[in-house]
Order: structure tokens, then sequence, then C-alpha cells
């Protein structure tokens, strides 16, 4: 437990370096990402009321019933409980790979956490239920879904971590299934009102990068 806790402080440091670096390192590829994603989210704000109508067309049981689903156990606080109850297991089962993959979770978290509440508090726009208007500054703003980026934060921590033993077919149908996860849950989001298109596109960024980046830097010795 003790190492456990040790190996978690350095990754979440080294997580951190590596995130304020980034830009710095970035070559063509990563930069073409980025801007991918940065015109994907523009799109979908200046259009953000369409796209949400688009979304919300079908009202029916099932999709209440789904929707109400992801919206309890997609959650981040749901996320937590997960990894605290992967790393007991895994511990408990002498399961390494499952304890890998809650301590690099929990590191991505804090930092997928911070980055998240920071998106909130500059894009402090209000939830489509509650009218949707744009503000900026504001300890109360939803600009950035939550729910998304924790989703996409799972992606990169189970497929190259806990799936690492795996055969190649099944690490792949892990992958598929992790995407689905994640396009379900900000269908969700979008469905119930919570957040426009374009918040739920920068929470998948936030989670996928910083999943991204955690597992690089777990699977990576300190210099």
């Amino acid at each position: 437990m003790p190492e456990d806790l040790r190996r978690l402080s350095r990754l979440i440091g080294r997580i951190g370096r590596s995130i304020v670096q980034a830009p710095a390192r970035w070559r063509a590829r990563q930069w073409a990402v980025f801007m991918a994603i940065a015109a994907a989210t523009l799109a979908a704000y200046l259009e953000k009321r369409a796209v949400q109508a688009f979304v919300q067309r079908g009202d029916g049981e099932v999709e209440r019933v789904l929707a109400s689903f992801v919206n309890t156990y997609g959650s981040g606080v749901a996320m937590t409980w997960l990894g605290v109850i992967a790393y007991v297991l895994g511990r408990w089962g002498h399961k390494r790979a499952v304890v890998d993959t809650a301590i690099v979770f929990a590191a991505a978290g804090l930092w997928c956490w911070v980055l998240m509440k920071i998106g909130q508090l500059v894009l402090a726009e209000r939830r489509p239920n509650e009218g949707g208007a744009m503000r900026f500054f504001a300890m109360d703003g939803h600009g950035v879904s939550g729910h998304a980026s924790a989703a996409a934060l799972l992606y990169w921590p189970v497929r190259d971590i806990l799936a690492r033993g795996v055969r190649v077919p099944v690490r792949r149908a892990v992958g598929a299934a992790l995407i689905a996860w994640a396009v379900f849950v900000g269908w969700s989001r979008v469905w119930l009102g919570m957040h426009f298109v374009w918040n739920v596109v920068l929470g998948f960024a936030i989670g996928g990068f910083t999943g991204f980046v955690a597992t690089h830097r777990a699977q990576t010795r300190p210099p």
C-alpha cells in the first residue's frame, strides 16, 4: 500500500509536467489533431441549439431509461468508486494489471478533474435546460461535460494497461466497447439537456488527453 501511494504521487507529478510541456513537444500530427478538435468544437458551438434539437428528437421510455442509467453510472463519482473497487479487488486477487490500471486511472482522474473544472470556470455556460446562456468566469459554469471527460478517460488505461496481456482482437474489442460507452455517455448528456454537443466534445478531449498522457508516463521509466 505505501509503495502504491508513492507510485501514485510520482505519477501525478510526472503527468502534470507532461501536460504543461505537451504543446512545446507536439509535432505536426498532434497539432493537426488539436486543430481538428478545435474546429469541431467551434462548429458545434455555433450550431449548438440546432444540434441539440436534432439529438433530442426521440422522446420514448427507452431513451429515458438509458439516459437515466448513464446519468447515474457514468458520472465522475461513479468512475471514482469504480477505480477504488478495482484497486481493492486487484490487491486482494494479486492482479498486477488491475492495480496498475487503478493507479493510472486515479492519477489521470485528478488532472482530468482539474482541467475540467478550469474549463467550467472559464466557459461558464449555463446548462441547456437552464437556458444555455454563455458566460465567462463563473463558479457554476457547465461549459465542459464532466461525464464525457470521465468516459473518455477510461479508454487508454483500460485498453493499454488492463488489457495489455490479451490477444489483439480482444484488445480491439475492448477499445471499441470503450468508445461506444463514451459515445453513449455523450448522447445521454445532450439528450437530458445537461450539456450541448460542444461541451461533450471538450469533455472527450480533456479525458482522452489526460488518459493518454497518464498511460504513456506510466509505461515510460522516469529519467
